[in-house]
């Protein structure tokens, strides 16, 4: 059984396709199709049903999966500590990030991280704050700028970075646009624009009107603030997301318990890679 052979055997897995998976790991379609039967020789089991358009898991292949990701993760931290006794960090990152986030630091700390560590193969991903996290506890992602309302998410290690209220976003023109704050109970009679559900803003909405649905729903704050700006509705977002909009008017919502968080979380037992841009993130 060879290093490689898992890898492809993951990366077949993710991608549901040999030839999406050698693009993957830049090796050839028949290499990795090759090597992954030789895999399953091995094995003695049959880790994927080749019969259909697309290549899925067998039973025992969903089983072997999260063992093989393991004995991955536990190769790549043999590396890493023998890298770490070096002075280095070498091996990957898989970093993810809310969708549109304009957080500098984030990108300053990538690119310490990349200065200090070239030997560091860092990825990342952008996704809504609940598909970070389900990729978080999947194994996944090794840590991600995410958002939550309530509570952080269960089963992994955060840190908040910001704790805001709500407020409403409107046209510089609005009738709103002098008010000093206004009742949760309004936004029921505008065109709300929201992010998706999954973010913590939109966590945040459910929280402040139960059975509200947005007019508007965008994928990232950008789009939120380009629509209020031109009067086609309400913006509800954390004050932290419109601090940098000038277009736009921006009234409390009365409802100061209700919150958005932003955050980094990781997974418990994080690399030396995980913990270095962490500490990167949260240094002043």
């Amino acid at each position: 059984m060879e290093i490689h052979q898992l890898r492809y055997a993951v990366a077949v897995a993710d991608t549901g396709s040999f030839t999406a998976a050698a693009e993957a790991v830049k090796v050839s379609q028949s290499g990795v199709s090759t090597q992954v039967q030789k895999l399953e020789r091995e094995l003695g089991v049959a880790l994927f049903d080749r019969s259909g358009r697309r290549v899925i898991l067998t039973a025992d292949g969903e089983r072997m999966l999260p063992a093989i990701r393991e004995s991955l993760r536990a190769l790549s931290e043999i590396r890493t500590t023998a890298a770490d006794l070096r002075g280095l960090l070498l091996g990957s990152l898989r970093v993810g990030t809310v969708s549109g986030l304009t957080w500098p630091r984030l990108f300053d700390a990538l690119g310490e991280l990349h200065e200090a560590h070239p030997g560091l193969e860092v990825r990342l991903h952008e996704d809504t704050s609940e598909g970070l996290v389900s990729a978080l506890r999947h194994g996944e992602l090794d840590i991600a700028v995410v958002a939550w309302a309530q509570h952080p998410p269960a089963a992994l290690e955060t840190i908040t970075l910001f704790d805001d209220p709500l407020v409403a976003v409107v046209a510089r023109d609005h009738p709103w646009a002098s008010r000093r704050s206004i009742r949760p109970a309004e936004l029921d009679m505008v065109d709300v624009i929201s992010l998706p559900l999954g973010t913590g803003d939109r966590a945040a909405l459910a929280q402040l009107r139960p059975g509200l649905e947005p007019r508007w729903e965008v994928s990232t704050p950008w789009f939120i603030e380009r629509l209020a700006a031109r009067g086609l509705g309400v913006g509800v977002v954390s004050d932290a997301t419109r601090r940098r909009w000038d277009e736009v008017r921006a009234i409390p919502v009365d409802a100061p318990d209700v919150r958005s968080r932003l955050g980094i979380a990781w997974r418990p037992s994080p690399s030396r890679a995980a913990e270095a841009l962490r500490a990167l993130l949260v240094a002043p």
